[in-house]
């Protein structure tokens, strides 16, 4: 039971406390247009869950290395980017070869293998040097943040379509910067994080 707890836990923490979405802005760019399509975000959210899981258990497991374990911030980023590029060639290897996949899916596979939310999760898994479960939990939980993060701006999004009282240079994309702005906000309070440095 332990071991579900931690699961748990690491995605619950993945997914609100630290919302990589909200709080550091990974992968907002691709929340805020799915959000205009969500149609196709249990896919993204699924390709993205899965290399998030995948690239951040091997990354914790490689971390156990000691020589790999004492390297710098800049050459674990190297390791990270190219954990995540040989994970992207196997999969598509694997999609390829065994299945018959349409050319919408072959893209959808690679925008979510490359968004920043997927990387900047063995990132936080190094800073909080956590367990293999606790990395496969983090990975769960950034995909099930992108998942809230969609429904949030796809909802202010109808809102904001339905507000008559908006001025007209601020109808469409200022609107949606700022509606995501101040999620952005809510969600670092929720964090308990200072704006400020």
């Amino acid at each position: 039971m332990s071991i579900f707890l931690k699961l748990i836990a690491a995605a619950f923490y993945v997914m609100i406390f630290q919302n990589l979405i909200f709080n550091g802005g990974y992968g907002i760019s691709e929340a805020i247009r799915m959000s205009a399509k969500p149609r196709q975000l249990v896919p993204m959210a699924l390709f993205m869950t899965y290399f998030g899981a995948v690239v951040s258990t091997i990354c914790v497991l490689l971390d156990s290395i000691s020589v790999i374990h004492s390297f710098n911030e800049i050459l674990h980023a190297l390791l990270f980017m190219g954990v995540l590029l040989l994970t992207y060639v196997a999969t598509m290897a694997v999609v390829l070869i065994y299945g018959k996949v349409s050319p919408r899916t072959v893209r959808r596979i690679g925008i979510a293998a490359f968004n920043t939310l997927v990387l900047a999760i063995p990132f936080i898994n190094y800073r909080s040097a956590f367990s293999v479960v606790e990395a496969i939990g983090a990975g769960l939980g950034a995909g099930i943040a992108y998942v809230i993060a969609v429904l949030l701006i796809n909802n202010g999004l109808k809102r904001l379509d339905m507000n008559k009282t908006i001025p007209p240079c601020f109808k469409g994309t200022p609107s949606v910067f700022i509606y995501t702005a101040i999620l952005s906000l809510a969600f670092i309070g929720i964090s308990g994080t200072s704006v400020f440095i």
